[in-house]
């Protein structure tokens, strides 16, 4: 007998967002032992660094994790930022979806689940309470407090089971959190080598990790600059949808659909929702609460015939060249690198986004398996390493499709050389709420095999003038080996005493080396400077030119100048 519709519904209920993930936990990162515990490095780590900077302070970490079982371990971890105020600990860390980074802002963090997500994995595998102690300046006074708490799954907050003051001295926060069904791994994706991709992306940072062997892992700050804040960014016309206007007109403080428009977007001047009115029809002196989908979707159908400026890029903080090369040559020590920030664009229209890249190649560069340095890929999304999901990323598809063989690398599987890529952006294109693979927007793609192919330029310069270097000296070897006996021979054939032949035997050397790299050689050079110099010194009459008087002076600096400017 069929059930009757009433019946069908007596255990219709709703989950809070714990509750949810913890029946998804696989959803928040957290599958397979390896990557479930670098899941909680990567969240804790990117808290402390958005915490210390948004303080102006230097991030300074201290990590400890230590193995009580097969498994299971302890994992305390200790920042020096502005520490969290007693009133918002349990908030930051029992709270799913709450946070300070919901904001249209560049970030490492967007969700308000990292930390939270790390105390209900451990809560779930181990049934043990979190402990967190926090020292924070309140009215020019440091306070501290000692907590320890639970998470309520069912009510989606904190569980208070113990407090106490904490004597502070200075600011920061440390947590103590157990797990099992984890592991440790130096493996490519477990938590030492994100710790070490951490220091190449956030040269300013200190971290100081200890092992669970006892080892003690020091990662020095390469850089003294704290990076400078974001901004917060309106969206580009050119980025929204009609849900996105229709739920700004909904949730506005404006009296009219003029300054809500021009207010919450960018690049929207009043002349420009003037036009829209004259397309449309639109009363854009109505109450932006009384908008309707249909004039939303209008709206937007307009923004797609309209031409606008760029959406603005100063919310855009990339790391910069000379920050990134420093947290190569500290990590990698390599015997090449190059590194490159490219110019903002966009992607789907109306979002911003800056790609840097870096490549280095000898050293420590590369990874090793059994004994062999192979080629690796480091993909970072505002100075986040990602480590997982790399085959549905961007970043991993640019850089395969691009011909290594035509930069002078035949076997770029099995070549010591790091590859290093970073997208900034306040909108980064996520496949998933794990946020370790980048979206492969056409935009996206496109600007990192730019910005790759122009280092791998560099990189065969480099590889031709050491190829060049080994030609010299094994040309250089025949020569000395050889011409000195040739010559002596000969002075015997000829009855004669042997000749200085040192400056001879250079000259032919560097000539042979010339002619094998198709270059100019040294009487060549000689010649072409012998004529400057005759240009130089002689007027059209025969006669000297005073020294500063040449017009060929103007020649050199004008010649200078384009060389500069190469």
């Amino acid at each position: 007998m069929a059930q009757q519709a009433n019946e069908l519904f007596e255990n219709f209920d709703q989950l809070t967002p714990s509750e949810f993930f913890r029946k998804n936990k696989q959803m928040l990162g957290f599958t397979g032992k390896i990557r479930s515990l670098t899941i909680v490095f990567h969240e804790l780590i990117t808290n402390s660094f958005d915490a210390a900077e948004e303080a102006g302070i230097l991030p300074e970490i201290d990590i400890e994790l230590k193995r009580i079982d097969k498994e299971h371990y302890i994992l305390r971890h200790k920042d020096n930022g502005p520490g969290i105020p007693e009133d918002y600990v349990m908030q930051v860390y029992c709270q799913m979806f709450a946070g300070s980074k919901f904001r249209n802002i560049q970030s490492r963090g967007q969700q308000g689940l990292g930390c939270s997500g790390c105390v209900l994995l451990s809560q779930m595998t181990t049934g043990q309470p979190a402990r967190v102690i926090s020292c924070y300046k309140e009215d020019d006074e440091i306070k501290g407090v000692k907590m320890k708490f639970k998470m309520d799954v069912k009510k989606n907050q904190g569980l208070l089971m113990e407090r106490e003051d904490y004597p502070a001295e200075s600011t920061g926060v440390c947590i103590e959190l157990q797990f099992k069904e984890v592991s440790y791994s130096l493996a490519e994706q477990g938590a030492f080598e994100y710790i070490r991709r951490t220091m190449i992306g956030n040269p300013h940072a200190k971290i100081t990790f200890r092992d669970p062997s006892g080892h003690k892992y020091i990662f020095k700050r390469a850089a003294e600059i704290t990076p400078v804040l974001p901004k917060e960014v309106l969206p580009h016309p050119k980025g929204v949808s009609a849900d996105d206007i229709h739920f700004m007109a909904k949730h506005s403080d404006k009296r009219r659909y003029k300054s809500m428009l021009t207010s919450s977007l960018s690049r929207m001047s009043n002349k420009r929702v003037d036009e829209i009115a004259e397309m449309t029809g639109i009363d854009m002196n109505k109450r932006p609460k009384a908008m309707t989908f249909e004039e939303a979707e209008a709206i937007v159908q307009c923004f797609k015939k309209m031409k606008f400026m760029a959406p603005p890029t100063d919310g855009l903080i990339p790391i910069g060249s000379d920050q990134i090369e420093k947290g190569m040559k500290q990590i990698l020590k390599p015997e090449f690198v190059a590194t490159i920030t490219r110019k903002p664009v966009t992607y789907s229209g109306g979002v911003s986004f800056i790609i840097e890249a870096g490549i280095a190649y000898g050293g420590d560069a590369g990874r090793v398996v059994n004994e062999q340095r192979k080629s690796e890929i480091m993909r970072f999304a505002n100075r986040v390493p990602l480590t997982f999901d790399a085959g549905s990323c961007a970043i991993t598809e640019a850089l395969k499709s691009i011909d290594w063989k035509r930069y002078g690398l035949r076997d770029f599987d099995n070549t010591p050389l790091t590859l290093f890529v970073n997208i900034i952006s306040t909108q980064v294109p996520y496949l998933s709420t794990g946020k370790q693979s980048v979206s492969p927007e056409p935009e996206i793609v496109q600007e990192i095999r730019q910005a790759t192919m122009k280092l791998a330029r560099k990189l065969q310069k480099h590889l031709r003038a050491k190829k060049a270097a080994k030609e010299k000296e094994k040309r250089s070897k025949v020569f000395e080996e050889y011409v000195p006996v040739i010559i002596e021979e000969a002075a015997k054939l000829g009855e004669t005493g042997v000749p200085e032949y040192q400056e001879v035997l250079a000259k032919v050397t560097k000539r042979a080396l010339a002619e094998l790299l198709g270059e100019k050689v040294e009487e060549e050079e000689e010649e072409e400077e012998l004529d400057a110099l005759i240009m130089e010194e002689v007027d059209e009459f025969g006669h000297t030119v005073e020294s500063g008087n040449s017009t060929l002076d103007n020649f050199i600096d004008d010649r200078d100048d384009e060389e500069t400017e190469e």
